[in-house]
């Protein structure tokens, strides 16, 4: 079976004096990418697109698993576990901004294993 989607997770730092907002990206993977988050409904979790992000002046913004993310829709072929891809996060402010994110097993997604 093969993926139909991806996420993207990155921690973005803003060394800057002003917030800031992740408002897009982009990347050729996939032919949608999108932002999204997880909202609780009920006692289930749920992925919402959303219109931006803020990273704040001197901050972080964390995108990671059970939070704040990057979807790729409709991947355009499979991915391998080691390979690079190149995405464009696009800022209110900084504008474009480009990063090589790696490719991680499906298993990176789960939380830590607790003792």
């Amino acid at each position: 079976m093969v993926a139909n989607a991806g996420a993207g997770f990155v921690t973005i730092k803003n060394n800057g004096a002003t917030d800031d907002t992740l408002v897009g990206a982009e990347a050729d993977i996939s032919r949608a990418v999108e932002l999204h988050t997880h909202v609780k409904d009920g006692d289930v979790m749920r992925m919402r697109q959303v219109e931006a992000i803020p990273v704040p002046a001197g901050g972080t913004a964390q995108l990671k698993p059970g939070g704040d993310h990057i979807m790729f829709i409709n991947l355009n072929k499979p991915l391998a576990e080691g390979q690079k891809v190149r995405v464009t996060l696009v800022f209110a402010k900084a504008g474009k901004q480009v990063v090589e994110a790696p490719v991680l097993g499906v298993g990176a997604m789960a939380p830590a294993a607790k003792p």
